[in-house]
């Protein structure tokens, strides 16, 4: 990528951990590991949150740092820090971990980005149901300031080999749990502000991410990359 992206990476390399994982099935949602330099103060431990009275008397905005369920333009949120899990209806996710690369490669092909790095979330995914969920390819965006990222499908179904949609046919068995990435073609802007403002947003089984977060965009997790849970 030369010597911009270079530098951007070097920059990047303050906030977050570089390392590699795979994706792999089992049971039980094991606790996410902490791998950016976000806010560690101590965070408010919401008790019980109301899904129906709004984020803002809640605490939960970027402020107060609160997390839990609140409603907020029509749409239901459930807000986690880093380090915390998300618990949606069908389906419960934490963070494992968050990498930047210059390039990705697998199948014999190596791909760059069409903006400047790649960044890579590690997930894992418990299904919360009775009955077997596929997670699927565009479940989750990045949002970083005022810029929204969908998923970078095309390199998640024919590159990327740690893909989640790809780990076991995406296929998630009741009270298990699925690990792998998801992948997002950023800029070096928006990397370099990745702990000051990044939220990751993630839909029950069966949605799709929408950059038009409005009424009936249903229930959205959202974990915040700019704080993180002090354990």
């Amino acid at each position: 990528m030369g010597n911009k992206v270079a530098l951007a990476l070097l920059l990047l390399a303050a906030i977050i951990i570089m390392s590699a994982c795979g994706g792999t099935q089992g049971t039980g949602l094991g606790a996410a590991t902490t791998a950016t330099t976000a806010s560690h103060r101590p965070l408010p431990r919401n008790g019980h949150t109301n899904p129906n009275k709004s984020c803002e008397s809640q605490g939960i905005n970027s402020t107060q740092l609160g997390t839990g369920a609140c409603t907020e333009g029509g749409v239901q949120y459930v807000v986690a820090n880093y380090g915390g899990v998300v618990r949606l209806r069908t389906l419960a996710a934490a963070i494992v971990r968050v990498t930047v690369g210059a390039a990705d490669k697998g199948h014999g092909r190596v791909v760059t980005p069409r903006r400047d790095a790649f960044l890579r979330v590690t997930l894992q995914v418990q299904n919360l149901g009775r009955t077997p969920q596929r997670f699927n390819f565009g479940q989750t965006m990045l949002g970083i300031g005022g810029d929204d990222y969908g998923e970078a499908t095309g390199i998640e179904r024919t590159v990327h080999l740690e893909s989640i949609a790809t780990a076991n046919g995406g296929v998630v068995g009741p009270g298990e749990t699925l690990r792998g990435d998801v992948l997002f073609d950023i800029t070096r802007a928006d990397y370099e502000q990745l702990n000051r403002t990044g939220r990751f947003f993630i839909w029950n089984f069966g949605g799709h991410a929408t950059p038009q977060l409005v009424r009936g965009a249903g229930q959205v997790g959202q974990i915040r990359l700019y704080a993180g849970e002090t354990g």
